[in-house]
């Protein structure tokens, strides 16, 4: 009787560790996961797509750039709208003309970029724009693949954000325009002494 109650007592404690065992597998299972899924975020490409302003410049610029870690394999941009640039309404102009929205990019580096001019900003936003010629609202989509993965992803480009922004401004470049700007009061004052 005493040896029933002890069996009995050892398969409880026995299936009791069976199931804290498989409890702990599935736990580690997962925590691999994570990890893996972590260190695939942090070593793979990154296309991004996105309006820039450089300082002192009032023409905005699309810039395709991969920000990740290894390179985009066979990458796929297209674009939902024509944009021509400049306002220049021509077949040559129209950035969904251009090859790096109708070729495949086999390779796209870490690191690598291209970028297109768009238009001024006093031409975007004009309140005789062409919303057909210079839209301020379209969606470049970016497919491409890595290790055995491939993403599609949708980068919706909204220049209407910038709308009232200012440019921004290179404190280097305002310096020098003031050091150049005395320096030709100076040569204006030399000239003038007999």
């Amino acid at each position: 009787m005493v040896i029933d109650y002890l069996t009995g007592a050892l398969v409880l404690i026995t299936a009791f560790y069976a199931w804290a065992t498989f409890r702990i597998l599935r736990a580690n299972e997962k925590v691999v996961e994570v990890m893996h899924e972590q260190a695939e975020a942090v070593t793979r490409p990154y296309v991004t797509v996105a309006p820039i302003l450089e300082p002192d410049n009032p023409i905005f610029y699309l810039r395709i750039s991969n920000t990740g870690k290894t390179s985009a394999s066979k990458l796929k941009l297209s674009i939902d709208k024509s944009f021509h640039k400049f306002g220049e309404k021509s077949g040559e102009k129209d950035l969904a003309t251009f090859a790096a929205f109708n070729n495949v990019i086999e390779s796209f580096p870490p690191g690598a970029e291209i970028t297109f001019s768009l238009a001024q900003s006093f031409k975007l936003f004009a309140e005789d724009a062409d919303k057909e010629i210079l839209p301020q609202h379209f969606t470049i989509t970016a497919e491409y693949s890595y290790a055995d993965k491939t993403v599609k992803e949708d980068n919706i480009i909204d220049l209407q954000a910038y709308y009232g922004s200012d440019i921004p401004q290179d404190p280097y470049v305002r310096k020098l325009k003031d050091i150049r700007n005395a320096i030709e009061k100076v040569a204006t004052n030399v000239s003038k002494k007999p």
